[in-house]
């Protein structure tokens, strides 16, 4: 097709999406928007299959078919956007990143992509009481801007990456504007789908790229899956006592970072993607809960579809 000037949505399975939360926004946009296919990078040279594995599946309850791991574009155009989206739902890929990179960027030169906007995920020591915190960042002085306009924290973290820094890295060497939002899981929710977390990366892009789509249908949700936790940790002394840790850390980090001339950012210091402290009886029961409430209803995205 083509495209006035068109923006790209980017998110990935694996590394860079705890709880599924940047994945799950994509798709909240696939099944509201339902776009075109564009275009797929064959999964053949970047994964190993004993990593990703194909999925089988029953077509009508007797055939079989394999579906496979996949990075897949999908276009979407609307008279009332002033430009056009590409949506890229994949998986992280394990091999040859250098030459998925080279793949991705020919896509975005092919279409003239205008921006690029990278969502993720990552395990932090944060509570789920308070609000989502999301962080940006850009190598563009005008991007970082607007950033700080929403109040989106920047930040300084250095250490190991996933394919959203590479992919930015390889947008800024290609001159075109790029911004990743990263939003803080608790760690002591990864395990399921976080309605919360997907509900407050949704709100930001929204208002970053001024698509002023309706969104009170999953931030309800995520009002809902958020009183289910708290009254979840509150029968429960021992997850009411560590929930009230984080509180208090989260705090004093924050008052630290106000009395500070470093401009870095707290949650540098809270995002991880390796081990945290154990919850374990706070986790179990969250995921029993989570478990049910998946059992007696469809997942947050299906419903705006039935709409």
């Amino acid at each position: 097709p083509l495209l006035r000037d068109p923006v790209v949505l980017v998110a990935f399975a694996g590394w860079n999406d705890a709880a599924e939360a940047a994945t799950a926004a994509v798709r909240f946009l696939i099944d509201k928007w339902k776009p075109e296919k564009l275009a797929e990078i064959d999964s053949e040279d970047f994964f190993d299959y004993t990593e990703t594995r194909p999925t089988v599946k029953l077509v009508e309850g007797i055939q079989r078919t394999i579906v496979w791991p996949s990075n897949i574009f999908y276009a979407y155009k609307d008279s009332e956007f002033s430009r056009d989206v590409i949506l890229l739902q994949g998986h992280e890929p394990q091999l040859k990143w250098k030459t998925f990179t080279e793949t991705f960027l020919q896509v975005c030169k092919r279409f003239s992509v205008s921006e690029v906007v990278f969502l993720g995920a990552l395990l932090a020591e944060v509570p789920h009481s308070i609000d989502v915190p999301i962080s940006g960042t850009s190598s563009e002085k005008d991007v970082m801007e607007r950033l700080h306009e929403m109040d989106v924290r920047g930040s300084r973290y250095e250490g190991p990456t996933g394919i959203l820094g590479v992919l930015q890295e390889a947008c800024h060497g290609a001159h075109i504007p790029a911004a990743s939002f990263w939003a803080a899981v608790p760690h002591y929710l990864a395990a399921t789908p976080n309605t919360k977390v997907t509900s407050a990366l949704l709100t930001y892009v929204n208002t970053f790229l001024s698509f002023g789509l309706d969104l009170n249908g999953i931030q309800s949700d995520a009002l809902h899956f958020d009183e289910q936790i708290t009254q979840l940790v509150s029968r429960n002394p021992e997850a009411s006592a560590y929930v009230k840790r984080l509180e208090q850390q989260v705090e004093e980090d924050e008052d630290d970072e106000e009395d500070s001339e470093d401009t870095g950012n707290y949650l540098d210091k809270a995002m991880s993607t390796g081990p945290l402290p154990s919850a374990d009886t706070l986790i179990r029961d969250v995921e029993e809960l989570l478990r049910k409430e998946r059992e007696n209803g469809p997942p947050f995205f299906d419903d705006e579809e039935e709409e």
